[in-house]
Order: C-alpha cells, then structure tokens, then sequence
C-alpha cells in the first residue's frame, strides 16, 4: 500500500497550486515529501533543479530551514511574542539575512500588520494570525511556500483574504506555491486544482483560465 503513487506535475515560478482531495488521498503525505520530511520510496522530488529525496539528513535540515516556508492549520505562533517578534525568531533561526527587522517590517507592512506589529499574537484575529504566519514563513527568503489547510478555523471572508495574500506574495517573489485545502471556494482561487484520490492524480485544472 502506498500513500502517494504514479505522481508527476511541475510547477513554475510564481505559480500557487492547490491540492484537493478527501481525508487520505495523500495530500499531506505529498506536501511533507515536497518539504523534505518524508523521502519517497522511488521517485525523484526537484526543486529548482536540486533532487531533494536524495538529500542527506543534515543537508535536508538545511533545505528545509532555508529554502522552505511552511503555513500551518493552527499558525503555531509563539502567544507570548509580538507579531513582529514572531518574525525575528524566523530570522534569528535562519541566521543569514543581513537586515531580519527590516526584513520584518517590509513583510508586515506588505501584509497590512503595520498597526499590529507590536500587538502580542494571542491578541490578534484569526485572519491576522495567519497573515503573521505567512509572514514568518516567508522570512527566510524561500523558494517553496508550503501550506496545510490555512483557512480551516476562518470564515469565508477571512479565508480569502489569507489565501490571497499568500497568492500575492507567491507571486510577488516568484515562488513556488502549493496549498493544501478541502474548501474548494479557496482552490479556485489558485492558479490551478491538482485533485488527489487514493494516492493519484484524477484531475489538473486551471479555474482562473476563463
């Protein structure tokens, strides 16, 4: 039994993706190997032209410190920092960016936090919860955005206005894109639907091509 088989897509720069499918048809399992948690059993996985299945450990700790951003379900936000703060720590993690507080601020001020950088976390909405998580993913400068289920725990409303903000940074900066979502109102708003079923691909659409 495999989680994921008979897989192959490619995704350009700039471009965001959904994954779509029922509880287990592998989109989590998919999502953890793109991000270098899980390796594969056979397969490669390339990321601008690096294999990261044949990765050794360490180097995948490296690759997934410096080139990858994740936004989670539950945000996983330190209750205790400040939204601004939230970002440091990302930036203190990584180690190589030359300027993480102005980097921080660019971000927040991007993602319409100004008012709230020094708002502790805890206080926040939902919705600026997880415009602060993308920011801390998006500190280390990566060059795949991961998310899991970002809209979960937000109305409607909410919800696409996360999602299109994640959209607005993906391509922005030229980035890989890839969310995985069971709300199919927040997939149409992706450059395409990738729909998973027991482990394999049974559609590829563009909803935004009419």
């Amino acid at each position: 039994m495999h989680a994921v088989r008979h897989l192959s897509f490619h995704i350009e720069p700039g471009e965001f993706v959904a994954l779509v499918g029922p509880s287990g048809s592998g989109k989590t399992t998919l999502l953890a190997m793109i991000g270098g948690l899980l390796t594969p059993s056979s397969g490669t996985i390339t990321v601008n032209g690096r294999d990261i299945a044949s990765l050794s450990g360490r180097e995948k700790a490296s690759y997934r410190r410096n080139s990858v951003g994740y936004v989670f379900q539950s945000n996983n936000l330190l209750p205790f920092l400040t939204a601004r703060e939230n970002l440091l720590v990302m930036g203190a993690i990584n180690g190589n960016l030359k300027d993480p507080a102005s980097h921080a601020d660019r971000l927040l001020q991007e993602l319409g936090l100004t008012p709230r950088a020094h708002a502790l976390s805890a206080s926040l909405s939902g919705g600026e919860r997880q415009r602060v998580a993308i920011g801390r993913a998006l500190m280390n400068n990566p060059e795949l955005v991961l998310v899991d289920e970002p809209t979960a725990s937000l109305d409607s409303e909410r919800g696409k206005r996360v999602v299109r903000s994640l959209i607005d940074e993906v391509k922005g900066r030229d980035l890989l894109g890839i969310m995985v979502t069971h709300d199919l109102a927040m997939a149409g708003l992706a450059d395409r639907i990738l729909q998973l079923h027991d482990g394999a691909f049974i559609g590829d659409t563009r909803p935004n091509s009419a």
